[in-house]
């Protein structure tokens, strides 16, 4: 009995053990709460998207590319990329991979096509909550904090919810930020940095070995991180990285003829623009952050400055590392020909859990200052919520005129028949793009756009089948009399012209 009550005299709240105790205690149960709220969080995001995600047509280029990509690996073979039937080396193949699992099984062609993403989406938020869990421990409502800033931002949840290739490579990027801050304490987790590095490669360009090449670059000009790079995790793991990065692309040279060079000038030089420096504003990234992101977007920009540099409080090592690696990604991605905003999607994420951290420094100030930091947060959040939703609302596009004469044009399409679309030089009320008419209209055979002026001149030979608009329908009149009309939707027209009874029409240069 006596040691009963000595240990309860013990136990006062001015005990230092006891206190600590207690402390401990109320961590526990504040992660506890804090990790049901970001699972909450994760579910009603999850729930939003697999709602939204099915709804409309495919419109977009790029996403009709994943998906026309994806489609023809379903009928030339399950491993090479194709497009219009010609083999493509534009981008790798990982997603387009995965999308034929779920073209072949689901019968909505949209929700097969942007599965995908929904799911890189939930697992990229599954990582940022990690990384947040890591850098800092002691505030465990940051976790769902985060995630609720994340998944309110424009430049996240309408990416998530269509069929790009840049949400998966953003659950990479955020793997290999993760994996490095384990690797603090435990090197092996290199491994896990050569993983998302090998797999981001393989989704769209390798921007995890970027990273983490920053995130050294970082750490070596730190005396207390630069002995901890001293291991062979990291170079056996660097060597695994470039050995792993470089399989696709050697056999895409090896066994399938890839041409290096034209690759580059293709896809580096033509689409991005390299060639012509300084034909698009060097500021669009910070432009679209503040335009295309949303309430949030320019403030997680500000933000990342103010935790790097406050000195009202110090942040983490680990944390000043985020901020740092994002701040370079957006000067590389500013200095580059890189400039669209979508080029620093994958580091978003890092950006709104620092936004969030300076909420939440000012929430743990002052009822005064909590209140309007509520109210600020509140309306920020808001803001960005119906922001996404506007956003992914009016990409919807109705389309079921153009979608129905694609279907005609499939239905139509013979071995030995040519399958053109007319365009006109200048767009505007005209065709959509072939990737459209290829997915939508399940076509089994190449086709090739042609000019109103084109088909004057050279005009292909038949048996032909068709597609233009009532605007240039007469001048296919005119160089095929016998061309039939065999269905008409709105300004479009799907047209057939058989080889009996035709002959060539001579027309003047000047057309």
């Amino acid at each position: 009995m006596d040691c009963i009550f000595s240990y309860m005299s013990q136990i006062q709240v001015g005990d230092p053990l006891t206190a600590q105790i207690r402390g401990h205690h109320d961590i526990q149960m504040q992660r506890k709460w804090a990790i049901a709220a970001a699972i909450a969080v994760l579910v009603s995001v999850f729930a939003w998207f697999a709602f939204e995600i099915p709804r409309g047509t495919l419109t977009h280029t790029d996403e009709l590319l994943t998906a026309e990509r994806s489609r023809e690996m379903t009928l030339t073979g399950p491993w090479v990329v194709h497009y219009n039937f010609q083999r493509s080396f534009e981008k790798p193949p990982l997603q387009f991979w995965l999308t034929t699992l779920t073209l072949s099984r689901l019968h909505n062609r949209t929700l097969a096509v942007r599965v995908w993403p929904l799911l890189y989406g939930c697992l990229t938020m599954v990582a940022l909550g990690w990384l947040v869990f890591l850098v800092e421990p002691n505030r465990p409502w940051l976790i769902p904090l985060s995630l609720a800033v994340l998944a309110s931002s424009p430049l996240f949840s309408p990416e998530a919810s269509r069929g790009f290739l840049d949400i998966g490579l953003t659950f990479f990027t955020i793997s290999a930020i993760l994996f490095a801050q384990l690797a603090r304490n435990r090197p092996v987790w290199w491994l896990g940095v050569a993983a998302a590095s090998w797999l981001g490669s393989l989704q769209k360009f390798p921007m995890p070995f970027l990273v983490w090449l920053l995130i050294i670059l970082v750490r070596l000009t730190s005396r207390v991180e630069r002995p901890k790079l001293r291991s062979g995790w990291l170079v056996a793991s660097m060597l695994l990285a470039f050995a792993t990065m470089a399989i696709w692309p050697l056999i895409q040279v090896t066994k399938y003829g890839m041409s290096p060079a034209r690759v580059f000038h293709e896809e580096v030089m033509a689409w991005t623009g390299s060639a012509n420096l300084g034909a698009r504003p060097y500021f669009a990234v910070l432009y679209g952050l503040s335009t295309l992101g949303g309430a949030s977007g320019l403030l997680s920009f500000l933000a990342a400055f103010l935790v790097l540099f406050s000195k009202k409080e110090r942040s983490p090592v680990a944390v000043r590392e985020i901020s740092m690696i994002s701040l370079a990604v957006i000067g590389l991605t500013i200095v580059s020909n890189f400039r669209g905003v979508r080029y620093i999607v994958p580091i978003i994420p890092c950006l709104c859990f620092l936004l969030a951290l300076v909420f939440y420094r000012f929430l743990e100030r002052g009822p005064i200052i909590r209140l309007r930091t509520a109210v600020v947060l509140i309306v920020v959040l808001s803001a960005g919520f119906v922001h996404s939703a506007i956003t992914i609302d009016r990409r919807r596009k109705d389309l079921a005129d153009e979608k129905l004469i694609a279907e005609k044009l499939g239905e139509l399409q013979l071995a030995g028949m040519k399958t053109v679309l007319i365009k006109a030089e200048t767009p505007g009320g005209d065709l959509l793009w072939d990737s459209f008419y290829l997915f939508h209209g399940n076509l089994r055979f190449p086709v090739q756009a042609y000019t109103p002026k084109q088909v004057r001149q050279d005009p292909p030979k038949p048996p032909l089948i068709g597609v233009c608009v009532a605007r240039d329908f007469p001048a296919t009149r005119e160089v095929y009399p016998n061309v039939q009309v065999e269905l008409g939707r709105g300004q479009f027209i799907c047209w057939r012209l058989s080889s009996q009874g035709w002959r060539s029409v001579a027309w003047p240069n000047s057309f």
